[in-house]
């Protein structure tokens, strides 16, 4: 069994310190430990040997301001031949028109969440579309709160707007500005711009974290902290509130956009659906916190902290039980069986053949039945055949670019060797 994944460069040099680029490692990690009846299945990168191929990111990837590609002319998402699966996120209730109709091209979309999955079909694109909840690893252990001398508020990727972190910080200084028995912990990436306007600098009980951390620092950073504050104005999935709770800490979060929130108990975060005026997206809209609200909740936690330190540590367990990676992985792979067949996994010999191109004007046949012609120019040949082919004149090495231009028109033979 074999299935290709494929995604832009950019995801993968990140070595997974971001949603998207953390999600697409995850995927590959897991995938490849699914089997299927005794048969294992053996993922690829972007390999026209497989029949199944997603793209992980994105449809369209735009400059916002130019509308223009940032992708090379070249880069292809999928082989011709291949069912092709988009597996995206999305943060809210509308797709962006520029993401339309590469959407309605593909055979499946999976996205991570119900929210997301909904967006996709207010959006009028046709192609079904599933929903991918990923998941924990095991090293997200359950780590008991409580057990400090002060009680430690978080915010994890405070540099994206999204987030709302300024709602956090508002809130912290209005509550707790003063009481140095409780601290606000604001973590950004390396370099990330905090938009700090001056206020939080004068008080010793808010600290700033502008580094960007392993998965490993991730944990150490959770068990160092009590209570996750998210006011988040959506998510593609959510990683971060969902490893929180795996590690049986409290989370205070906004809620809709997830599948989990029942793991939130009392401590969701009212809000209402609108335009925002933070996140940058210009269609669509989003969850948006109340301030009240979130307020009610930190000073909540803070009158009953011992009581939410246990409720949480004891559900912990649950969050890995439900959301395991691997269980997630191997429930998306089993229906994608039931509804492709387990013959779409099967590996093509295209490692030992290769594309060529006929320029004659008349006809040419080989000896395994394949015919070339002006109108039917282009087939996959056994190696041996494609050197000898293009020792003559009449055949030459097509471009990657004109085997694209030409599969749409032409079909291209899949029976090599015979």
């Amino acid at each position: 069994m074999i299935f290709s994944m494929h995604t832009d460069q950019h995801i993968k040099d990140a070595n997974g310190i971001f949603g998207y680029s953390y999600g697409y490692y995850k995927i590959c990690e897991h995938f490849s430990n699914f089997q299927y009846k005794n048969n294992k299945l053996k993922v690829v990168q972007n390999s026209p040997s497989s029949q199944i191929q997603m793209f992980y990111m994105e449809p369209e990837w735009y400059n916002l301001k130019t509308m223009t590609s940032f992708r090379d002319p070249s880069f292809n998402k999928f082989y011709d031949h291949q069912y092709k699966i988009y597996g995206t996120h999305l943060e809210t209730t509308r797709v962006w028109s520029h993401w339309i109709d590469s959407m309605n091209e593909v055979d499946e979309i999976w996205v991570g969440n119900q929210f997301a999955a909904d967006a996709v079909g207010n959006s009028g694109v046709k192609t079904p579309t599933f929903v991918f909840e990923h998941g924990i690893d095991d090293k997200w252990k359950p780590f008991k709160r409580g057990q400090g001398s002060k009680i430690r508020f978080l915010h994890v990727d405070s540099g994206s707007p999204r987030k709302r972190a300024d709602l956090v910080e508002k809130a912290f200084i209005s509550l707790f500005g003063n009481n140095n028995d409780v601290e606000l912990t604001l973590k950004y990436h390396t370099d990330q711009f905090s938009g700090d306007n001056g206020i939080s600098s004068l008080f010793t009980n808010i600290n700033k974290i502008f580094k960007t951390l392993s998965e490993d620092e991730m944990i150490q950073l959770f068990n160092d902290h009590d209570v996750l504050l998210y006011p988040s104005e959506g998510e593609g999935f959510g990683f971060i509130p969902l490893q929180a709770l795996a590690t049986g800490m409290p989370v205070i979060s906004t809620s809709r956009w997830c599948s989990y929130d029942k793991y939130f108990k009392d401590n969701i975060i009212d809000s209402t659906i609108g335009p925002t005026s933070y996140s940058g997206y210009f269609e669509g809209e989003v969850v948006l916190a109340d301030f009240e609200s979130l307020m009610h909740l930190m000073l909540n936690a803070y009158n009953n902290f011992s009581f939410q330190c246990d409720f949480y540590y004891k559900q912990a367990p649950l969050i890995y039980q439900e959301y395991n990676w691997q269980t997630r992985a191997d429930y998306m792979l089993n229906n994608l069986v039931k509804r492709v067949g387990i013959k779409s996994f099967k590996e093509l010999d295209h490692k030992k053949s290769f594309y060529v191109m006929y320029t004659g004007n008349g006809s040419y046949s080989l000896h395994n039945g394949i015919n070339f012609t002006k109108d039917d120019p282009i087939h996959r040949v056994p190696e041996e055949m494609y050197k000898s082919l293009l020792s003559q004149p009449i055949f030459q090495k097509p471009t990657e670019q004109i085997i694209w231009d030409l599969e749409n028109k032409f079909l291209l033979s899949s029976n090599v060797g015979k």
